[in-house]
């Protein structure tokens, strides 16, 4: 389920600014958890577990998991991520995330031409997530990259309840 963040909670400071964040892409690793599990807690209201992660770290062949690393002269932090599976030609957006420190500076726009330019790369010719019905900005990303709604998910999410929408980029 593709889910980018509807309220923001408070957290660390993170340097914040106007100016499009630079960022670096990388392989999750295990000891980026803390990191991640951080940015995905302050994102939505039923985070992905622990336990949620590691599965996707250990799904090789199948699972891609992203980070995006950015640097801006306090050592390098994780400013997003995203998790997908790219699977019989196919690219299933699962999960991304942007810490709040970093939203409207372009991660989340960087994570998807990365993971788009990957899933091309391996064969993939269409693309598909799920994302909350009131998640206006995930919604408008989205469909800049040319997702295009087809279909709804009745009461998909939970906390609060709430149907899902389907998008697909054919040809991806």
């Amino acid at each position: 389920m593709a889910r980018m963040p509807n309220r923001l909670r408070s957290s660390r400071a993170r340097p914040v600014n106007d100016a499009s964040a630079p960022v670096a892409f990388d392989s999750m690793r295990r000891d980026d958890l803390p990191e991640v599990l951080a940015i995905e807690s302050l994102s939505f209201s039923e985070p992905w577990t622990e336990e949620m992660f590691l599965y996707e770290l250990s799904s090789e062949g199948i699972s891609e998991v992203l980070v995006a690393r950015a640097d801006e002269g306090s050592g390098l932090h994780i400013a997003g991520f995203l998790c997908a599976w790219i699977v019989a030609g196919e690219l299933q957006i699962n999960n991304i995330a942007v810490h709040p420190g970093y939203r409207r500076r372009g991660v989340a726009s960087q994570l998807l031409e990365e993971i788009i330019r990957r899933a091309k790369s391996m064969g993939a010719k269409a693309g598909y997530l799920e994302v909350r019905a009131s998640n206006e900005a995930a919604n408008a990303l989205y469909q800049r990259y040319g997702f295009r709604q087809i279909g709804r998910r009745r009461n998909y999410y939970d906390h609060p309840r709430e149907d899902a929408i389907l998008m697909a980029k054919k040809p991806l």
